[in-house]
């Protein structure tokens, strides 16, 4: 790769243009941020002065263990909407006169807006070199797939000629080892394990992303774009059907852990049936934000009966299993049978899962 060089008549005649390396993860946790620290724990060693322009710990120990021999420029404080932020410092940086600066999570975008490779590219200009980190979902050319793949929405972009400039270290873990160091809590609090294994961190995504990083460093994007295309979708989909009912809740918590159990893609399903009621609305929009919550999609549809609807909706998705709450009045069971009976009629091949409250 070759060096970021900025012209910058404030550097001095005997220093060498400023080099950016970034440690490119394949996803959160994988160890980008310690291989970074790691590499500055060596440049010091070499007696060149590393200081930490900023952080990001995540309440991690080994991350902690990796700082204590460095110096830590104080941030500088950003007012917004009447809360006080703490931002990179690039002036305190630079009056300390370092050789190497650590610079964490080059996507960030500080309150005032201010984009931190745009803090980077100062540093580099004053001919200082940067180690720093980004996730591949956070490369402009490849958010949009690596989104799709993981089902969390586009993350902030970081325009690719800006890393690829510097020297790019990639920092991959397997898919399985990176699933037990969450599950043992050493990257995300307890509260949140669960939710992360089940949704952004299921084998499939991990594996996808992985390639996705490795394509992006060989210049193999296109290619790999039309494989990942396919694999997404081939993934296996779990429906949650959900009507205006205070049932949908459980409905889509129960449809998350069989997807989280079988690697698949969860789908939240309303149907509008003609003669639905708008008083709805406030729990459906609920709804929506459990899908969001959970890295699943939020589909909602028009028909006149949710049987017919639902079944639709599992053939055109490939899905696996349709998860729908067991409720309905005894005589319309009766006439015509219970929703889950009916798709399972409709779509024999189909599982089809009744919560019961």
């Amino acid at each position: 790769m070759e060096d970021v060089i900025v012209d910058d008549s404030s550097a001095g005649p005997n220093r060498r243009p400023g080099r950016l390396v970034t440690f490119l993860g394949t996803a959160p946790g994988v160890g980008k941020t310690y291989r970074m620290l790691t590499e500055g724990r060596r440049r010091a060693q070499a007696d060149e002065k590393v200081v930490i322009g900023w952080l990001e710990r995540h309440d991690r120990p080994a991350t902690g263990d990796h700082v204590v021999p460095f110096t830590i420029v104080p941030p500088r404080t950003v007012r917004y909407r009447g809360s006080v932020f703490e931002e990179l410092d690039i002036g305190g940086v630079r009056e300390l006169q370092p050789d190497v600066v650590v610079v964490d999570e080059l996507a960030h975008t500080s309150a005032d807006g201010r984009k931190r490779h745009d803090d980077v590219g100062e540093l580099l200009a004053a001919s200082l070199d940067v180690l720093t980190t980004v996730n591949v979902a956070n490369l402009m050319s490849v958010r949009d797939v690596a989104a799709r793949i993981t089902g969390a929405g586009a993350l902030e972009g970081v325009p690719d000629d800006f890393v690829r400039a510097g020297d790019i270290v990639l920092v991959d873990l397997p898919a399985e080892a990176l699933r037990r160091r969450i599950a043992s809590g050493q990257v995300f609090s307890a509260d949140r394990v669960g939710g992360a294994l089940a949704n952004y961190f299921r084998s499939s995504n991990l594996a996808a992303l992985s390639a996705l990083a490795k394509a992006w460093i060989e210049g193999a994007v296109e290619e790999t774009f039309a494989v990942l295309d396919r694999a997404i979708a081939d993934r296996p989909k779990v429906i949650a059907g959900v009507s205006g009912s205070p049932r949908g809740a459980a409905v889509i918590q129960r449809a998350a852990v069989l997807a989280g159990d079988d690697g698949a893609d969860l789908v939240v399903v309303h149907v509008h049936l003609a003669d639905g009621l708008g008083r709805q609305e406030e729990r459906l929009d609920h709804y929506r934000q459990m899908a969001d919550d959970l890295g699943a999609r939020y589909r909602r549809i028009s028909g006149s009966d949710a049987a017919d609807s639902l079944a639709d909706v599992a053939v055109s998705e490939r899905a696996e299993r349709v998860v729908v709450a067991a409720h309905g009045s005894r005589l319309i069971k009766l006439l015509r049978g219970s929703i889950a009976s009916r798709i399972r009629r409709l779509v024999p091949r189909i599982e089809v899962v009744e919560v019961r409250s």
